[in-house]
């Protein structure tokens, strides 16, 4: 039993390689390919997490049972067709000569905390009780049924399921269920530690477009570490939190740098909103607040519709079909189970903030959180940029506390166990800022 089951994890985990594969498209034009092949692997990977998911969730709305290798194939030949709306990129990767010892030690704080969230994963110590109560049982089911299962979601006793939370991350874990023939609880915890390794990939690479790569490859791994110290402390491995940690920071690094004026790197940010918005309920406030914070400050250099397009189309098109899925199913319409918008209690203002203090301060008495905010502070360079990833900060923050301010029961239980979870990406969107503070000149990066 064990090795069968030791078998099927594997088969999950590895069927996640497909990913990349279905994405490879459209991180292999020109310039994108300019980046080192690790960055492009996960690039391709979160371009091909959002195609799949979308695709999985019209197949589901228009009545078509899922296929692994249909789908699969049909998402590779969708990448295909939107390369075409990808240019060429003017901006090319460029990696000087020679690595000091800030860059070597930057290096090995990136590898010790995927190493850390790996041991954390599979030591248990950083699994999620969500993926037990409704992450895990609706990939599974959604596997069984090789569909998106109304029947199952619209059962009246098993409402801590969320039935409207926007489907990316169950939708690849059906995925990689039907590869492997079941959905593996154990493997599905590794997804932690395997995104803090692609976001290592990654966020090196991006920020290096703006800044000198010491400061690019130094802010990356504080930025890595701190997603693998809070993601170990407020226990995300199986969970959704990772995924769109991923998004948020590529989708960051992306709208800072220099790609974010020009079609194709605008594109490739939408992809990577696209797939915030498909992953969490949060994931929508940050894509509309960090896209109009992006269109506010840059307004000058770009072709503002245009780029608005580029920028929020894919997200629309994959809610789109998630919300007309809930409608057309008598699910939902629309996010559940968030209290009316204009239902908020004031009186408990004095609960939810010193709450919030609370659980951020369990984290090392919020050194993660502290620590990013003073090298942002103490970065020298223009705020103009920073504006962008910091803006979005302090939006999701607000928008976190307007939130919890329509909670009922409970409410100082459910902060002290979501807040240290969901405060995270403000952490990460600070060392971007500090990034977009010590940009390189221009004459350096043309």
């Amino acid at each position: 039993m064990a090795e069968v089951a030791l078998r099927a994890g594997a088969v999950w985990v590895g069927s996640l390689l497909l990913l990349p594969i279905i994405g490879a498209p459209l991180a292999t034009r020109r310039k994108v390919g300019s980046l080192p092949l690790p960055a492009r692997f996960a690039l391709a990977a979160g371009c091909g997490a959002v195609v799949l998911s979308f695709l999985m969730t019209f197949w589901a709305l228009a009545g078509w049972l899922w296929n692994l290798t249909v789908l699969a194939a049909t998402g590779l030949a969708l990448c295909v067709f939107l390369r075409r709306f990808l240019p060429d990129l003017s901006q090319s990767a460029r990696c000087p000569d020679g690595w000091s010892l800030l860059e070597w030690a930057s290096i090995l704080i990136l590898i010790v905390s995927f190493a850390a969230s790996l041991v954390a994963a599979a030591s248990g110590s950083a699994s999620s009780a969500d993926l037990i109560f409704f992450w895990g049982p609706k990939a599974q089911a959604f596997a069984t049924a090789h569909t998106i299962d109304a029947d199952f979601l619209g059962q009246p006793l098993l409402d801590h399921l969320q039935v409207s939370y926007p489907p990316l991350v169950t939708n690849v874990g059906a995925f990689a269920s039907l590869a492997a023939g079941r959905f593996a609880w154990g493997a599905s915890i590794l997804v932690f530690p395997l995104l803090v390794g692609l976001l290592a990939f990654a966020l090196p690479s991006l920020l290096g477009l703006l800044a000198p790569r010491s400061s690019a490859l130094a802010l990356s791994a504080l930025a890595i570490s701190t997603a693998g110290l809070l993601g170990d402390t407020f226990d995300i491995a199986g969970n959704g939190d990772m995924p769109l940690l991923f998004f948020e920071a590529v989708a960051a690094a992306l709208l800072v740098g220099p790609w974010a004026l020009e079609k194709g790197g605008q594109f490739l940010g939408g992809l990577m909103l696209a797939g915030a918005a498909s992953t969490k309920v949060e994931g929508l406030a940050f894509t509309l607040g960090i896209a109009l914070f992006f269109l506010i400050l840059r307004r000058k250099e770009i072709r503002w519709t245009a780029a608005a397009l580029r920028l929020l189309l894919p997200a629309v098109l994959c809610l789109a079909a998630w919300f007309a899925f809930g409608a057309s199913r008598r699910l939902f319409v629309g996010y559940h189970g968030y209290g009316r918008v204009f239902e908020i209690y004031w009186k408990r203002l004095p609960i939810v903030l010193p709450s919030i203090g609370q659980a951020l301060l369990s984290a090392g008495w919020a050194l993660p959180f502290l620590l990013p905010l003073a090298v942002l502070l103490v970065t020298k360079g223009p705020w103009r940029l920073a504006v962008i990833p910091v803006g979005t900060a302090l939006l999701l923050a607000g928008f976190f506390v307007f939130t919890y301010l329509h909670g009922a029961g409970g409410l100082r239980l459910w902060i002290l166990w979501s807040a240290g979870r969901i405060f995270s990406p403000v952490a990460v969107l600070f060392t971007i800022a500090a990034a977009a503070r010590s940009a390189k000149p221009v004459s350096e990066t043309s």
